[in-house]
């Protein structure tokens, strides 16, 4: 089968289960197109993005082409679908604009679906990406499918009912997500729409993770070391873990702490962190990395003794997280982790089990937690249980399967 991924941006660091995923899709013997709205500037990508074989094609924003193709070849539904983008986005000014800056380019990938073979259109987030795949849908016939994360839902919910009703499928990454899909629906329309929403976890390759766990060498006498890896905004709560690191430096505890990302709230948490006197910490103190790539990112892995996670709900907005892949990676690297207890979080990690869970935004809590997983024994009992976790339920080439069947579509022959 050959695939159309529709993207806002590629290829972006953040989303390397998005990268993945697609490449797991050509492995598992189907060709992928990427449908990119934007492209991504900048030096830093994942070593992967040079293996995936997919064309990748960005439309321009003018294509008067093919503006003039469907208004010739299908006029009504060319006006009757731009009506309907613009009046059902009115009130949400992000999604309405997008609307109108991605009409040119959702137009153009329409033309060149036939051209280019695709036989189904895939979008991540229920947003613009989803928005462009359901203008192709209408103006073509082809099929289309979207993946919801988190703010794509959360936040952005102009459109949402009329996105679902004409998706073939809709994939959400948790339960969470799927009940909170459904709440969005009219009442007298959630029985129609819920028989096409499907659960299908991202996925994270263990084997290639579980090695940095036997890289981790048997620490006795030094600090604690606290790894977080995610973009610097401010639903990640990354300001809650430096304020445990002041807490466990104001007990006496030794640590030192590492936050992989970059993002806007890069000098906002800097001066947090000299403020609180944790840039040299007689403890270890609190380092800002930068974005990393996938191997990096195992590098770090394989330093760390505990993964933390400190997401928060935003009070305004209701962004958060979905289920996050750092935290299954960590997982699968065998770490002991320290994750919010919110959103679909608690599907991947029982509290105590294969993990330990506090409440967002708590920053005495996290700094406890930190303090429990100074006993090594602990820390190895949770690393095991939490790999054992994602080996069952998240491993990407089982949850590409699962998406393959939820698109009708079965394995084929690998490459």
């Amino acid at each position: 089968m050959t695939l159309g991924y529709i993207l806002s941006r590629y290829p972006l660091l953040s989303e390397t289960f998005i990268l993945r995923e697609m490449w797991e899709v050509e492995r598992q013997g189907h060709t992928v197109n990427v449908y990119a709205l934007r492209v991504v500037a900048g030096s830093k990508r994942h070593p992967r993005a040079a293996r995936l074989r997919a064309r990748v094609v960005v439309p321009g924003w003018v294509n008067l082409r093919a503006h003039a193709h469907w208004l010739r070849r299908r006029p009504r539904a060319y006006l009757a679908t731009l009506a309907a983008a613009l009046w059902h986005n009115r009130q949400d000014l992000n999604l309405w604009l997008g609307a109108v800056a991605y009409w040119g380019k959702a137009v153009a990938i329409a033309a060149r679906l036939e051209a280019d073979g695709v036989e189904r259109l895939h979008a991540h987030y229920a947003t613009h990406p989803a928005l462009v795949a359901y203008v192709a849908h209408r103006l073509t016939g082809v099929s289309f499918s979207f993946t919801v994360h988190a703010h794509d839902i959360f936040c952005h919910q102009a459109m949402l009912p009329q996105k679902l009703a004409a998706a073939e499928r809709v994939v959400a990454i948790s339960r969470y997500n799927r009940t909170h899909l459904l709440a969005t629906v009219p009442a007298a329309e959630r029985e129609a729409v819920q028989g096409k929403i499907a659960v299908v976890h991202c996925g994270v390759e263990v084997m290639p993770l579980a090695a940095a766990a036997r890289a981790l060498p048997a620490a006795a006498v030094r600090p604690l070391r606290l790894l977080a890896v995610g973009s610097l905004q401010a639903y990640k709560g990354h300001r809650h873990l430096i304020e445990a690191c002041a807490l466990l430096q104001q007990a006496g505890q030794r640590w030192e702490c590492r936050i992989i990302g970059g993002g806007p709230l890069q000098a906002g948490l800097s001066t947090q962190i000299h403020r609180l006197g944790l840039a040299s910490a007689a403890g270890g103190g609190v380092h800002l990395a930068g974005p990393a790539d996938e191997d990096e990112v195992r590098a770090a892995l394989a330093w760390a003794d505990v993964f933390v996670m400190p997401s928060i709900v935003m009070p305004r907005t209701g962004q958060m997280e979905g289920i996050p892949v750092a935290l299954m990676e960590a997982m699968a690297a065998g770490r002991a982790v320290v994750a919010s207890r919110i959103s679909g979080i608690p599907e991947l990690i029982e509290d105590g089990v294969e993990g330990l869970l506090v409440p967002p935004g708590d920053a005495g809590a996290l700094a406890a937690a930190a303090a429990r997983l100074q006993d090594a024994g602990l820390r190895q009992r949770l690393g095991v249980a939490a790999r054992r976790r994602v080996e069952q339920e998240f491993e990407l080439s089982t949850s590409v399967t699962q998406l393959l069947a939820v698109w009708g579509v079965t394995h084929e022959v690998a490459a």
